[in-house]
């Protein structure tokens, strides 16, 4: 009877020490999965994101990942690197990986941006009074990045035109009649180059209205036209782009591609109509992001 009780002993002690080894290397094989880097931290829907990490699954059907929530393809995988696309629907916040039975999320929050704003405006009306040797004035024609529209506010301004001057909602009053008020901190740089070449915002010095002067300069050939004294036209100098900070800090590029309605090719100044701006334009609407292409 002592003997069976003892084989019985040394049974339920080897099946107890067999199970917590099998209980200590399924807890280390759980902790081996890692979840290190991402890379880049922010993008808009269908950019390519690169996870680093370590002992990822060998196949795509056993991982999962979000993006705020919302579920990811995953398109290549390596034990050490996962590659996928920012999913549509997905919200700034954790990016979580569920792998090996484990749950990791991202060391930082990615940032799900907005896609830039390409447009034209077309026939932006610019009147003035005055001129010919007497004083001009007449209300400026405000312009807003954020709605890519004319508009009458007060403060929800980024430029604003009148004749061949253009002002900014950002420093003080130049002096002129009937300027603007300004409530902002718009300012514009001037860059040479194609339109598509200017592709960030970064590191560029922001010039702003001040007394006595325009951020963009006024007269032919120092700001952003010519004027040809045997046709008496007005033509926007080539490779010339302004990059303009906004009223609320964003960032925005204009090319301005005429001056006349309906922008004709060879402008005629007895028969087509001045004063009337078509220009092209891209505004990033992501709080202080610098990024000018998408």
């Amino acid at each position: 009877m002592k003997m069976k009780t003892s084989r019985f002993i040394v049974l339920v002690f080897t099946v107890l020490f067999f199970t917590a080894c099998s209980n200590d290397d399924a807890g280390e094989e759980l902790k081996e999965f890692t979840f290190t880097a991402i890379s880049p931290d922010s993008g808009t829907v269908g950019t390519e994101v690169t996870i680093t990490g370590t002992n990822f699954p060998e196949s795509t059907d056993d991982v999962t990942m979000t993006f705020g929530g919302v579920t990811a393809t995953i398109t290549s995988i390596s034990t050490t690197q996962l590659t996928t696309t920012v999913p549509q629907g997905a919200v700034s916040g954790e990016v979580v990986i569920s792998a090996n039975g484990l749950v990791q999320t991202s060391p930082s929050s990615f940032t799900v941006l907005a896609e830039l704003e390409s447009g034209i405006m077309e026939n932006l009306e610019a009147p003035q009074t005055g001129g010919q040797g007497e004083e001009v004035g007449g209300p400026f024609t405000k312009f807003s990045f954020e709605s890519g529209e004319v508009t009458a506010s007060e403060t929800e301004w980024d430029i604003a035109f009148r004749g061949t001057t253009i002002a900014v909602n950002g420093g003080g009053v130049t002096g002129t009649a009937d300027e603007p008020e300004r409530n902002g901190n718009a300012g514009v740089a001037v860059e040479t180059g194609t339109f598509s070449e200017v592709t960030s915002a970064e590191g560029l010095t922001y010039a702003q209205d001040a007394d006595g002067a325009f951020a963009i300069a006024t007269g032919s050939g120092s700001g952003w036209y010519n004027y040809n004294g045997a046709t008496f036209t007005v033509t926007p100098i080539p490779g010339r782009v302004f990059v303009f900070r906004t009223h609320d800090g964003n960032y925005a590029k204009v090319e301005i591609l005429s001056y006349y309605r309906d922008a004709p090719a060879e402008p005629d100044a007895f028969t087509d109509e001045s004063r009337v701006y078509t220009f092209n334009y891209v505004y990033n609407p992501n709080d202080g992001n610098t990024s000018l292409v998408n």
